[in-house]
């Protein structure tokens, strides 16, 4: 079998093909806007479109929060009045009246912070015994929507509860913070208190009065009378606090001053005993100079003795050394200088002058010089004697040295342990000494201290009064229909937003400017939906009964003056004209996936053409899946398969319309287990060639052309290629694959035919315009023109 190059690219044809078409000739203009700049129509164009998301996401939202506001009950506000003023200054106290001295800046602001801190919330929790209090927290309930309503439109709740006199507050047993910190909470309570502490800060307001020492201390609950107590409770526990802290500061300086100095008194007392005991223990009289010179002078006098008795052992030791080394011990000083050393040494020599003398007449057996031999030995016999005794003499010197040396040592350091000892000790008694000496001096310092206290201590008032206390609160909230106004606004600009994102994450193909733009190829026809029958314009569902007039493609231009009848019609006039110097004889209409609608566009473009007069032949190359002779109700027991597989009866496989008579049909056949085989073949060839002589027109099912290689084989044996695509369904980059695949090949593409488009968005006008001229009966001759 002989290699298949068809479907191989061509040899010299440009591989940049695909490039965009401006580059190639002039720009051309398939819409309103095509070569004109984002106007702000187009954004209209992208909310009408998703215009049902935006008000249902608007509605859900709107709703929401209508329904929760309405359920919240109403808030009352509680407003106490107190008057803050800076303390006085104390004249006797001259640091108040310094020449520097100014306002405190930042009192204000703590007084603020003070009472908004979570320690006063805690009293007032404490105060009003909140934990065992229901309605603080149960006061705020959700109501009903209608009962809310009610209170909306019918002017507000009435309050039942009396109003409570202006000194209601005054009289509790308020929780001081003294008591709270000589009675501390234990770990669990003050976790079991933090929610309440939370709920009175987060619903506490407090404003200063611009011009005034005044300030209003605000709370909002859903309970007014819950709302006055607690507002009112804030009040005198802030002023119990503060004159708590106005004269807790005096007395505190009194009693801490007092207590420090007794506790000074007795450690000074404490540590002279201490003092006295640990020079008693360590016989250290109370003036220590005197024994630590003694000891001083020891240590001198040993160290003194000590270096001689070290300096002689030296000596000693290095004499020793060396006499016991030298090789001639007559060079030793000690043994030179010794007189019987010198006697011995010269009675010896006169003895060895004689022998000598004698020697030079006589020989050694002479018998006065073996008289003399007999002499001279005992005297060199006691000579060495008395040289191993001078350095035996010697070395007991030595040893005696170094005896005594050891012994001053033994004493040296035991008197330098005494010493050290003593030294120690009275570093001690110096360092507690000078103890003692700084806390009588810091004594005196607290005496004197006190005694100011004392002096300056007087009365104060509080700078901190209640002014007016609450009366029964008044609803202030919840603001409801600003709050949903503003989900209206933030749930329209969230779907807004929405839609354009969604705009810009749709990859799909949805109208003709997006056939120019991504895609760079013609628009043949926009195939509009069918509004009563959308769905059939896409492909024919698997399993499509035959016989059944509603189900099959050709029913969508039953009527002639429907848009859609119209567009098709619009497709055959692009189709005749797509070719120059004749219409195109053979056309293979293909997709680039499956259910894009090819098979209804093939079958409606060959009855359009039909319509013109000429003969008109649609062959149904889809051999995977066939679907042409279940839309023209015929068999499909003989068909192209046939003929390919050998039988040449060409007029026996080929059958007729029945709703127009130049209308030829051309089924499949049995499914093949080899379509591309049989699609590629040269039979397939000399098939087109003997019918494009008896047809005006032939037009091609294929399948589509990304999930087969059918549709590119067929390619290379038309005049060219329709390829339909779905719109708002099929992805930009799939159909610029199928495009760039059958370009490869060398196909011709006519163009692209735009099936099953929404018109209700930006082409708004355009179904408009067909609605109202199809439907207006002067203008039904229209349908005619075909």
């Amino acid at each position: 079998m002989s290699q298949d190059n068809r479907l191989m690219p061509l040899p010299g044809v440009d591989r940049t093909i695909d490039r965009p078409i401006p580059d190639l000739s002039p720009a051309r203009s398939y819409g309103p806007a095509a070569n004109e700049p984002t106007q702000l129509r187009e954004y209209l164009f992208v909310v009408l479109k998703r215009k049902w998301l935006i008000a249902s996401l608007c509605l859900v939202v709107t709703s929401l929060v209508a329904v929760q506001m309405f359920r919240q009950p109403s808030i009352y506000q509680a407003e106490t009045t107190i008057r803050i003023e800076q303390r006085q200054r104390n004249v006797l106290k001259l640091s108040d009246f310094s020449v520097n001295a100014a306002p405190d800046a930042n009192f204000w602001g703590t007084q603020i912070k003070l009472l908004q801190s979570p320690s006063l919330a805690r009293q007032v929790a404490l105060t009003l015994d909140l934990q065992h209090d229901p309605t603080f927290f149960g006061g705020g309930q959700s109501a009903g929507v209608f009962s809310s309503l009610r209170k909306l439109f019918g002017g507000g709740e009435k309050q039942k509860q009396k109003v409570s006199p202006a000194t209601s507050s005054q009289g509790l047993n308020v929780v001081s913070a003294e008591k709270l910190r000589d009675q501390p909470l234990s770990p669990e309570e003050l976790s079991a208190l933090e929610p309440y502490e939370d709920m009175i800060i987060g619903s506490e307001q407090v404003d200063g009065i611009v011009g005034t020492n005044l300030y209003t201390i605000k709370f909002r609950h859903t309970d007014p009378a819950m709302a006055q107590k607690i507002a009112n409770t804030l009040a005198d526990v802030f002023q119990s606090n503060n004159l708590e802290r106005s004269t807790a500061n005096s007395n505190k300086a009194d009693v801490t001053l007092a207590r420090e100095i007794a506790d000074l008194q007795t450690k000074i007392r404490r540590d002279t005993e201490a003092l006295f005991n640990y020079q008693r223990e360590h016989n250290l009289p109370p003036d220590s100079s005197g024994p630590l010179d003694v000891e001083s002078q020891k240590f001198a006098v040993l160290s003194k003795e000590l270096l001689e008795a070290e300096n002689n052992r030296k000596t000693a030791e290095a004499v020793y050394k060396s006499a016991a080394a030298a090789p001639d011990k007559f060079a030793v000083p000690e043994i030179l200088g010794s007189s019987r050393v010198l006697q011995l040494r010269d009675r010896i020599s006169a003895l060895r002058e004689k022998e000598e003398a004698l020697l030079v007449i006589y020989k050694k057996e002479w018998p006065e010089v073996k008289k003399i031999d007999a002499q001279l030995k005992p005297l060199e016999a006691e000579l060495n004697r008395v040289i191993a005794e001078t350095i035996t003499g010697l070395k007991s010197q030595y040893e005696a040295a170094l005896t005594k040396e050891n012994s001053l040592r033994q004493s040296y350091n035991a008197q330098k342990g005494t010493t050290t000892q003593q030294t120690r000790d009275q570093i001690e008694v110096v360092a507690q000494t000078q103890t003692i000496e700084t806390n009588k001096q810091y004594l005196n310092t607290l005496l004197q201290r006190r005694r100011e206290v004392q002096v300056i201590n007087n009365d104060r008032g509080n700078e901190v009064n209640v002014e007016t206390y609450s009366r029964l609160g008044t609803p202030v909230g919840p603001p409801r229909m600003r709050n949903i106004i503003i989900a209206f606004i933030l749930s329209l600009v969230a779907g807004i937003g929405l839609a354009f994102i969604l705009d810009f994450l749709d990859d799909t193909v949805k109208s003709v400017d997006d056939i120019d733009r991504y895609i760079h190829l013609p628009a043949l026809a926009m195939i509009p939906a069918s509004n009563g029958n959308r769905g059939r314009i896409k492909a024919i569902a698997p399993g499509a009964a035959a016989g059944g007039s509603e189900t099959t493609a050709l029913a969508m231009i039953d009527d002639v003056r429907s848009p859609v009848a119209e567009s098709y019609r619009h497709l055959r006039t692009s189709l005749l004209l797509s070719s120059a110097g004749q219409p195109p004889k053979t056309i293979l209409v293909t997709s680039s996936q499956p259910s894009e609608g090819k098979t209804t566009t093939a079958i409606n473009t060959a009855y359009m053409l039909a319509q013109t007069g000429v003969e008109v032949l649609i062959i149904d190359c889809d051999l995977r899946r066939p679907r042409l002779h279940a839309q023209f109700e015929v068999s499909n027991a003989r068909g192209l398969t046939t003929w390919l597989s050998g039988e040449k009866d060409l007029d026996g496989i080929i059958q007729s319309c029945p709703r127009t008579s130049n209308l030829k049909i051309l089924t499949s056949g049995p499914v093949p287990p080899n379509p591309a085989e049989l699609l590629s073949s040269d039979e397939m060839r000399r098939l087109l060639s003997q019918l494009g002589e008896r047809y005006t027109h032939i037009i091609i099912d294929s399948p589509p052309a990304i999930s087969f290689t059918d549709a590119s084989i067929l390619s290379t044996m038309v005049d060219g290629v329709m390829l339909v695509v779905h719109g708002g369904r099929s992805s930009r980059a799939v159909v610029r694959r199928a495009k760039q695949q059958l370009l490869d090949v060398g196909a011709h593409i006519f163009g692209v035919v735009l099936n099953n488009v929404r018109l209700e968005t930006q082409d708004y006008y355009y179904q408009s315009y067909y609605s109202n001229y199809y439907s207006d009966p002067d203008s039904a001759s229209a349908g005619e023109r075909a």
